[in-house]
């Protein structure tokens, strides 16, 4: 009897112990979608949202939609998101596909711009939608040396300084050509709102842009003064800017 006793406790004991090793079902959670583009809808209230969601597994993505619909200021803020399984979404969905969900307003969007998932916000441009750059925002200046430009362009040369103004001087810059002493060196010191850069030591950069159509390409990088060594590399940059070219 003890014998049985003890072998029924075992197979109660492996049962349970079974049980406890079944991993838990992976739960739906929401997510933001990655939104790719937009166009006016059907209908004069309507905006069709293009947007990737991961794909190549089970549960990667379902129920696209748009949540969260306001407006303030004159601009319509909504979340678009999507719902995946936890154990789905990192690892599991190494592929993308493309979708398209609809937002809908109480009245006309007219030419009200969207905030969309609180980060990008998207302006009309007559038959489509165009992303608001984080620097040029949604009408970028017809002047190419406007402080927008330069700071777009300080950026993207990744000076590691939140506080651009401190990281680049100007030192010449016709709308066409546009050269920058850049110094990423105050990255150790980034400045406070309101407060000048401090002085970082090290030797700036000093780099030659070209207009070319869309934003400022860099088309050379010199370390004198004047324009002899630009005008070794690029014969065409005009003399009337050489004489603001002091040593970087």
């Amino acid at each position: 009897m003890k014998r049985g006793l003890a072998a029924a406790v075992l197979v109660v004991s492996l049962a349970a112990c079974g049980r406890a090793a079944e991993p838990a079902a992976a739960t739906w959670t929401t997510s933001a979608a990655q939104v790719t583009g937009a166009r006016p809808g059907p209908a004069p209230n309507t905006a069709v949202l293009e947007v990737v969601l991961p794909a190549g597994g089970e549960d990667c993505a379902k129920d696209l939609r748009v949540e969260m619909l306001t407006e303030e200021n004159g601009t319509v803020h909504a979340n678009v998101v999507f719902s995946s399984r936890s154990s789905s979404a990192v690892g599991a969905c190494p592929a993308k596909v493309r979708a398209e969900t609809t937002l809908s307003t109480p009245g006309p969007l007219g030419d009200r711009p969207l905030m969309l998932n609180s980060m990008d916000v998207w302006h009309r441009l007559g038959a489509t939608y165009g992303r608001c750059d984080e620097h040029l925002g949604c009408a970028p200046p017809a002047d190419h040396c406007a402080e927008a430009w330069i700071d777009k362009t300080t950026f993207d040369a990744d000076v590691p300084v939140k506080h651009l103004n401190g990281a680049r001087d100007v030192r010449a810059c016709d709308g066409t050509w546009l050269v920058l002493d850049l110094n990423r060196h105050v990255g150790g010191c980034p400045p406070a709102d309101g407060v000048p850069a401090c002085s970082a030591t090290g030797t700036a950069n000093r780099v030659v842009y070209r207009w070319n159509g869309t934003h400022w390409g860099s088309v050379a990088g010199v370390k004198g003064a004047g324009c002899d060594e630009i005008k070794t590399r690029l014969p065409e940059f005009p003399s009337v800017l050489c004489d603001r070219l002091p040593s970087p």
